[in-house]
């Protein structure tokens, strides 16, 4: 039997048994095939570390039980041990060969009576505490922060996090090949040793997919995609969680100029466009919708670093942890003019259910239970009390609260009641009674109480001058929100009730119809696909190309100096002897060779396929694939966006791309077989998104490789 001794680098002391008359004998030492990975041990202080097992002649102490207990609470995992043999005496126990991931240890130690049982002076020990990603860490995509050849745990990538398994190190010696890939996390956790996070990431382009591995979360920052010249992006962050970012959207408005600020200054004080405001108020609201954060008032400090804001640029705003909501109650968010939440109240109805609607659907009209809508008015009254604010519930909007569910929330506009003295409140209303907005028409130096125009032959009036500056800040309101004036232009009779109006006070003006125009959002269809268990997305395309465009490109073999150059459709269709040609230069010629050798046929097969990969074939006009539920800036849900795209009729649940052929050849080049496929994309129900009227919204497709005719030749 082997000697089970090893002089370890620590140093040894002589057993203090020395002089024991007997000692025990070895009946089995082997190596154990056990997964490595489960044999990560640390010390119970019970036992020491000896050359060989403690109870036989020789034996030395490689370390102390106090040096082996001080090994088990180091905050270092290069102290982790493992166990790689096992040795059984003749007085049945077993003791266990173990090495530290450092290699400055390594000893036997005693492990008690059982075999594979870490008992005695040693227990298994998890080196590492998976945990889950945060909401951020799963939609966000990373770079490295610094590239080179550290080995500092956070500048290139490991096979497992650095120590926490025994002989395994790193993924890539240098990671500065790759300092303009990004990267997308997948698992997370924390070095038991350390408490440290580290993260596993894999490379969104394949090509840079050597440098997956673990790396420590701080070794990290965020990748940010190219930021529009009209486009600004917020990202909306946690500040009790070192401003980890909760959501981030790019805000996007036609015409902006890269550089420009979005706000106006004017005496050192900085503001935003009351259109702009809601606008962007509401598209935090639908970035943040169920995520648990909510920003639905912007500070003063908040809408100034916004004005300061240029586009072309981002800028960071603090959100704060929504409050629950009751499962039998619905939260009523009741907004100033310009979509900030002024008061907000919870109304419950006892027994309700969390999911169902606050009212029901009668004749495809949504409507409230009256003692419920008089119940909800009488408790947004009292809530509004001395608030300088005042909403009396419009059809529209008892409609909106009949459709929001318990447990969710619903944002209604108020009207001010604070006017001032040398302005006319003009409060706007759609068609059917909706509120939209209003705006204030003010006059310097004009009189409380006093009418607007003027009186004349039986006749009020307004001048033209205020009848375009009324009619300019109308429209500011209405393309804010959906609607527009008919004929740009204000009617007699409008004139006469604006004439009529006092400084100081209000008058309302209705019958203003929806800009369809400008109320759609662009659907922009995504795909999904797989790596390394990682779900990711990519925009697609839309072609009117029913074939794959890319030109398939091979020596003619008449006269190998020249190319023919044909399309996918001229192939299937055999158009100008396109198929017969190519199957030509395919097969091999009477000394056994071919025009195309095997890697010049992959290459044609991957252009191929990069041709149409992410492409999809619609023969709709664009305006099918734009949806709207209401005005401009109001946010519609996911569940909407779906029941269009699978309504029936809609051909949108399903698209395909243009069909392409995958060509092979049997190992003699006598065979040329042409498979004809196109991938078939599915819309995706379980991520349906949120998004706001007239604003683009991404959807999803899930995608299939369909295979259909195959020919041979």
């Amino acid at each position: 039997m082997a000697a089970l001794g090893f002089v370890a680098v620590a140093g040894t002391y002589t057993a203090t048994n020395a002089s024991a008359k007997t000692y025990a004998k070895v009946t089995s030492n082997r190596k154990m095939s056990t997964d490595p990975t489960t044999r990560n041990i640390t010390f119970n202080g019970s036992n020491a570390l000896y050359t060989k097992a403690g109870t036989l002649r020789g034996a030395r102490i490689v370390a102390r039980k106090g040096t082996l207990s001080a090994l088990a609470n180091s905050k270092s995992s290069s102290d982790n041990f493992r166990v790689y043999r096992i040795a059984t005496t003749n007085r049945k126990s077993v003791y266990y060969k173990i090495v530290s991931f450092d290699r400055q240890y390594r000893g036997w130690i005693y492990g008690g009576k059982t075999q594979g049982a870490f008992n005695g002076g040693i227990q298994q020990f998890a080196t590492f505490q998976s945990s889950n990603l945060t909401d951020a860490q799963k939609n966000s995509t990373y770079k490295f922060a610094n590239t080179g050849v550290a080995n500092d745990g956070k500048t290139v990538t490991y096979v497992q996090p650095a120590w926490t398994q025994y002989k395994v190190g790193r993924a890539i010696i240098d990671s500065s090949p790759y300092a303009n890939a990004t990267f997308k996390i997948d698992q997370v956790g924390t070095r038991t040793r350390e408490g440290d996070q580290w993260v596993h990431i894999i490379a969104t382009d394949n090509s840079n997919s050597q440098a997956n591995g673990w790396i420590l979360f701080s070794g990290l920052t965020q990748a940010q995609t190219p930021i529009a010249d009209y486009a600004i992006r917020i990202n909306l962050v946690d500040p009790s969680n070192n401003n980890a970012v909760v959501k981030s959207f790019d805000w996007q408005k036609s015409g902006a100029t890269k550089g420009t600020p979005l706000g106006n200054q004017n005496n050192n004080n900085w503001s935003i466009n009351s259109n702009d405001q809601r606008s962007i108020q509401s598209s935090i609201r639908n970035a943040l919708n169920g995520t648990g954060f909510n920003l639905d008032t912007l500070t003063s400090s908040q809408l100034t670093a916004l004005a300061q804001t240029k586009f072309g640029d981002s800028i960071n705003l603090n959100v704060n942890k929504a409050t629950n909501i009751a499962d039998n109650a619905v939260r009523i968010n009741i907004m100033d003019g310009n979509g900030n939440v002024v008061k907000s109240l919870d109304w419950n109805r006892n027994g309700a259910t969390k999911g169902n609607n606050v009212g029901s659907q009668i004749n495809g009209n949504w409507t409230l239970n009256n003692n419920d809508q008089q119940s909800i008015q009488n408790q947004i009254n009292n809530t509004l009390s001395n608030s300088g604010y005042y909403l009396n519930l419009s059809n529209d909007q008892a409609a909106q609260i009949a459709q929001a569910t318990f447990g969710g929330s619903v944002y209604l506009y108020a009207n001010s009641n604070v006017i001032a003295s040398q302005a006319l409140r003009i409060n706007l209303y759609s068609q059917s009674g909706r509120y939209i907005g209003y705006t204030d028409f003010t006059r310097s130096g004009a009189t409380n109480g006093t009418n607007v125009g003027n009186y004349s032959n039986g006749t009020w009036n307004i001048s033209d001058a205020d009848a375009n500056t009324i009619l300019n800040q109308i429209n500011n309101v209405l393309s804010a929100n959906g609607y527009q004036t008919v004929g740009n232009t204000l009617t007699a009779a409008q004139r006469a009730q604006i004439a009529q109006g006092v400084f100081g006070g209000s008058i309302s003006l209705t019958g203003y119809n929806s800009q369809t125009q400008n109320n759609y959002s662009t659907i922009v269809p995504n795909t999904s696909y797989t790596t390394n268990g990682n779900t990711l997305y990519k925009a697609m395309q839309q072609t009117t190309d029913s074939y794959a465009n890319g030109p398939i490109i091979f020596p003619n073999v008449q006269d190998p100096t020249q190319n023919f150059n044909v399309s996918a459709q001229a192939v299937y269709e055999n158009t100008n002897n396109a198929r017969t040609n190519l199957v030509a230069s395919l097969k091999a010629s009477k000394d056994g060779t071919s025009l195309i050798s095997n890697a010049q046929l992959a290459v044609m097969n991957s252009k191929i396929l990069n041709s149409v990969k992410d492409n999809y074939y619609y023969k709709k006009p664009n305006t099918s694939l734009s949806f709207t539920t209401g005005p401009q800036g109001t946010p519609f849900s996911g569940s909407q966006l779906t029941n269009y795209i699978t309504a029936t009729g809609s051909d949108l649940a399903t698209l395909n791309s243009p069909v392409y052929p995958v060509i092979t050849r049997d190992p003699d080049a006598t065979k040329i077989t042409i498979e004809w496929h196109h991938f078939k994309y599915d819309y995706d129900q379980t991520n349906p998104q949120n998004g706001t009227n007239g604003y683009p919204v991404n959807a999803y497709w899930t995608n299939t490789d369909v295979k259909g005719e195959t020919n041979t030749y």
